[in-house]
Protein backbone atom coordinates (compact mmCIF):
# COMPACT_ATOMS: atom_id res chain seq x y z
CA UNK A 1 0.00 0.00 0.00
CA UNK A 2 2.69 2.13 0.60
CA UNK A 3 3.16 2.56 -3.55
CA UNK A 4 -0.33 3.80 -3.56
CA UNK A 5 -0.12 6.24 -1.42
CA UNK A 6 3.58 7.53 -3.21
CA UNK A 7 2.08 7.63 -6.68
CA UNK A 8 0.71 11.18 -7.82
CA UNK A 9 -3.30 11.80 -8.69
CA UNK A 10 -3.35 13.68 -11.83
CA UNK A 11 -6.37 15.88 -11.32
CA UNK A 12 -7.90 16.71 -14.64
CA UNK A 13 -10.42 19.99 -13.33
CA UNK A 14 -7.59 21.30 -11.52
CA UNK A 15 -6.47 24.67 -13.54
CA UNK A 16 -2.84 24.69 -14.66
CA UNK A 17 -0.54 27.50 -13.07
CA UNK A 18 0.56 30.25 -15.25
CA UNK A 19 4.48 30.61 -15.37
CA UNK A 20 5.88 34.02 -15.78
CA UNK A 21 9.49 34.28 -17.15
CA UNK A 22 11.64 36.13 -14.84
CA UNK A 23 12.50 40.00 -16.12
CA UNK A 24 15.46 39.62 -17.92
CA UNK A 25 17.33 42.33 -19.30
CA UNK A 26 15.85 41.58 -22.67
CA UNK A 27 12.31 41.63 -20.97
CA UNK A 28 12.13 44.52 -18.85
CA UNK A 29 12.34 46.58 -22.17
CA UNK A 30 9.58 45.48 -23.55
CA UNK A 31 6.92 47.19 -21.75
CA UNK A 32 8.61 50.85 -22.53
CA UNK A 33 8.31 49.89 -26.39
CA UNK A 34 4.70 49.58 -26.30
CA UNK A 35 4.23 52.75 -24.88
CA UNK A 36 6.26 54.16 -27.14
CA UNK A 37 4.73 52.46 -30.00
CA UNK A 38 1.39 53.34 -28.75
CA UNK A 39 2.28 57.22 -28.69
CA UNK A 40 3.24 57.15 -32.49
CA UNK A 41 0.27 55.49 -33.04
CA UNK A 42 -2.71 57.70 -31.07
CA UNK A 43 -0.66 60.97 -31.98
CA UNK A 44 -1.28 60.72 -35.05
CA UNK A 45 -4.68 59.39 -35.42
CA UNK A 46 -6.07 62.17 -33.17
CA UNK A 47 -4.31 64.43 -35.84
CA UNK A 48 -6.28 63.04 -38.21
CA UNK A 49 -9.59 63.20 -36.48
CA UNK A 50 -8.88 66.67 -35.54
CA UNK A 51 -8.23 67.72 -39.40
CA UNK A 52 -11.07 65.85 -40.65
CA UNK A 53 -13.68 67.63 -37.78
CA UNK A 54 -11.88 71.14 -38.49
CA UNK A 55 -12.36 70.53 -42.60
CA UNK A 56 -15.72 69.68 -42.18
CA UNK A 57 -16.59 72.37 -40.21
CA UNK A 58 -15.27 74.74 -42.52
CA UNK A 59 -16.83 73.22 -45.46
CA UNK A 60 -20.61 73.16 -43.83
CA UNK A 61 -19.54 77.08 -42.64
CA UNK A 62 -18.88 77.71 -46.33
CA UNK A 63 -21.88 75.90 -48.09
CA UNK A 64 -24.18 77.98 -45.51
CA UNK A 65 -22.98 81.00 -46.17
CA UNK A 66 -22.94 80.03 -49.85
CA UNK A 67 -26.95 78.84 -49.60
CA UNK A 68 -27.77 82.14 -47.59
CA UNK A 69 -26.13 84.77 -50.28
CA UNK A 70 -27.80 82.57 -53.33
CA UNK A 71 -31.44 82.73 -51.60
CA UNK A 72 -30.75 86.62 -51.28
CA UNK A 73 -29.94 87.04 -54.49
CA UNK A 74 -32.66 84.98 -55.97
CA UNK A 75 -35.17 87.29 -52.97
CA UNK A 76 -33.46 90.09 -54.97
CA UNK A 77 -34.28 89.73 -58.34
CA UNK A 78 -37.98 89.47 -57.56
CA UNK A 79 -37.82 93.02 -56.30
CA UNK A 80 -39.49 92.20 -53.01
CA UNK A 81 -38.71 94.59 -50.32
CA UNK A 82 -39.37 95.24 -46.20
CA UNK A 83 -39.79 97.69 -43.97
CA UNK A 84 -36.14 99.53 -44.71
CA UNK A 85 -36.36 99.29 -48.10
CA UNK A 86 -35.04 96.52 -50.73
CA UNK A 87 -31.65 96.29 -50.14
CA UNK A 88 -32.20 95.30 -45.83
CA UNK A 89 -34.85 93.03 -47.03
CA UNK A 90 -32.04 90.77 -48.57
CA UNK A 91 -29.99 91.60 -45.80
CA UNK A 92 -32.69 90.02 -43.34
CA UNK A 93 -33.11 87.16 -46.25
CA UNK A 94 -29.21 86.11 -46.18
CA UNK A 95 -29.34 86.33 -42.12
CA UNK A 96 -32.37 83.70 -41.89
CA UNK A 97 -30.38 81.43 -43.75
CA UNK A 98 -26.98 81.89 -42.34
CA UNK A 99 -27.73 79.79 -39.32
CA UNK A 100 -26.29 82.48 -36.74
CA UNK A 101 -23.13 82.46 -38.61
CA UNK A 102 -23.61 86.11 -39.95
CA UNK A 103 -26.17 88.92 -38.36
CA UNK A 104 -27.14 92.76 -39.93
CA UNK A 105 -25.94 94.25 -36.89
CA UNK A 106 -22.54 92.77 -37.23
CA UNK A 107 -19.64 95.23 -36.72
CA UNK A 108 -17.67 95.36 -38.88
CA UNK A 109 -20.54 94.98 -41.78
CA UNK A 110 -20.39 91.57 -43.21
CA UNK A 111 -23.24 91.30 -45.55
CA UNK A 112 -23.02 93.88 -48.60
CA UNK A 113 -25.44 94.01 -51.56
CA UNK A 114 -24.13 96.08 -54.40
CA UNK A 115 -25.74 96.71 -58.00
CA UNK A 116 -23.65 97.05 -61.15
CA UNK A 117 -24.86 97.86 -64.67
CA UNK A 118 -24.31 94.95 -67.59
CA UNK A 119 -22.28 97.68 -69.58
CA UNK A 120 -19.81 98.31 -66.69
CA UNK A 121 -19.44 95.59 -64.16
CA UNK A 122 -15.97 96.73 -62.70
CA UNK A 123 -17.57 100.15 -61.35
CA UNK A 124 -20.53 99.37 -59.13
CA UNK A 125 -23.74 101.95 -58.48
CA UNK A 126 -23.59 104.10 -55.51
CA UNK A 127 -26.94 104.87 -55.92
CA UNK A 128 -30.36 103.90 -57.85
CA UNK A 129 -28.82 100.49 -59.17
CA UNK A 130 -31.70 98.40 -58.28
CA UNK A 131 -33.86 98.88 -61.87
CA UNK A 132 -34.31 95.99 -64.14
CA UNK A 133 -31.67 94.74 -66.30
CA UNK A 134 -28.52 95.60 -63.81
CA UNK A 135 -26.82 93.09 -62.25
CA UNK A 136 -27.38 92.70 -58.19
CA UNK A 137 -24.40 91.15 -56.26
CA UNK A 138 -25.14 89.50 -52.89
CA UNK A 139 -21.82 89.05 -50.63
CA UNK A 140 -20.78 87.62 -47.28
CA UNK A 141 -17.34 88.72 -46.71
CA UNK A 142 -14.52 89.01 -44.40
CA UNK A 143 -15.73 85.67 -42.09
CA UNK A 144 -12.93 84.49 -39.78
CA UNK A 145 -12.66 80.90 -39.10
CA UNK A 146 -9.85 79.72 -36.77
CA UNK A 147 -8.71 76.16 -36.74
CA UNK A 148 -10.20 74.27 -33.77
CA UNK A 149 -7.08 71.62 -33.11
CA UNK A 150 -3.98 73.60 -34.95
CA UNK A 151 -2.18 71.02 -34.45
CA UNK A 152 0.74 71.04 -36.63
CA UNK A 153 0.83 74.67 -36.87
CA UNK A 154 2.78 74.85 -33.85
CA UNK A 155 5.90 72.55 -35.27
CA UNK A 156 5.76 73.88 -38.83
CA UNK A 157 7.29 77.66 -38.49
CA UNK A 158 7.09 79.10 -42.02
CA UNK A 159 7.29 75.60 -44.01
CA UNK A 160 4.44 75.91 -46.20
CA UNK A 161 2.86 72.55 -46.31
CA UNK A 162 2.38 72.65 -42.08
CA UNK A 163 -1.19 74.06 -41.44
CA UNK A 164 -0.89 77.86 -39.96
CA UNK A 165 -2.53 78.77 -36.63
CA UNK A 166 -3.64 82.09 -38.88
CA UNK A 167 -7.17 82.20 -39.58
CA UNK A 168 -9.09 81.14 -43.02
CA UNK A 169 -10.85 84.07 -44.48
CA UNK A 170 -14.23 83.37 -45.69
CA UNK A 171 -15.64 85.70 -49.09
CA UNK A 172 -18.76 83.89 -50.85
CA UNK A 173 -20.47 85.79 -53.58
CA UNK A 174 -23.71 85.40 -55.71
CA UNK A 175 -24.90 87.51 -58.67
CA UNK A 176 -27.97 87.54 -61.18
CA UNK A 177 -29.68 89.88 -63.47
CA UNK A 178 -32.77 91.96 -61.68
CA UNK A 179 -35.84 91.16 -63.98
CA UNK A 180 -39.12 93.11 -64.30
CA UNK A 181 -41.19 94.72 -61.65
CA UNK A 182 -43.89 93.04 -60.42
CA UNK A 183 -46.67 94.26 -62.42
CA UNK A 184 -48.03 97.86 -61.02
CA UNK A 185 -44.94 98.52 -59.55
CA UNK A 186 -42.23 101.27 -61.31
CA UNK A 187 -39.89 102.08 -58.67
CA UNK A 188 -38.41 99.95 -55.52
CA UNK A 189 -36.83 102.02 -52.89
CA UNK A 190 -32.97 100.55 -52.09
Amino acid sequence: MSTLSSARVHKPNQAKEIQRKPFTQRNRGRSGNAMIEGAFTILPTFALIFAFVDFGLVLFHWATLQNAVREGCRYAITFQTGTGGQDAAIEAVVQQYAMGFVTTTDSPQHIFVKYYSTSNLNTAIASGGNVPNNLVEVSVQNISWAWLAPLSGSFGGNIPFFRSLTPITLNVFSSDILGGYPAGVNSVQE
